[in-house]
């Protein structure tokens, strides 16, 4: 229980310190909306957002509601930016997550994260990321599908 706790003080303290950081991303702007995690069978429901730190580096705080867990995690991702090369609103990202897994047999789990946002209007975004575990905790490969709100 003090781990989860402790996970969910540093994604706030995260989440907080980005509110106050006059930097913003480049490709723009903080998001945060609804999404669905979708693996091994099961599909949560959660919260995805988007925090621009540096021009090309994002936070990602997430956090998914399943039967009888509730994962929370947070994604470090590099940011490639298209836009420059056309007028593209596709931004692929690529990066580090940490997972924890709360419930019955709570687990830690790192991993890989790809995927990529799609501007479809100056207030709203589209997200599409694939979770690939490097530890070996019994987790399993994610999807996630998301719309987010920018502000």
């Amino acid at each position: 229980m003090k781990k989860n706790l402790m996970a969910a003080a540093i994604i706030c303290a995260s989440v907080t310190a980005m509110g106050s950081t006059p930097a913003m991303a480049g490709m723009g702007q903080n998001v945060i909306g609804p999404s669905i995690a979708i693996g091994n069978g099961n599909t949560n429901i959660g919260v995805d957002s988007k925090f621009g730190i540096s021009d090309n580096i994002s936070l990602r705080p997430a956090i998914y509601f399943g039967s009888g867990s509730t994962v929370i995690g947070s994604s470090l991702t590099y940011d490639f930016d298209l836009k420059n090369a056309s007028a593209s609103k596709f931004t692929p990202f690529l990066g580090g997550a940490v997972f924890i897994s709360t419930g019955s047999g709570s687990t830690t789990v790192a991993g890989l994260v790809g995927g990529a946002d799609f501007d479809i209007s100056d207030s709203l975004q589209l997200k599409g990321a694939v979770n690939v575990p490097i530890t070996s905790n019994g987790a399993n490969t994610f999807v996630t599908l998301g719309a987010g709100f920018k502000f």
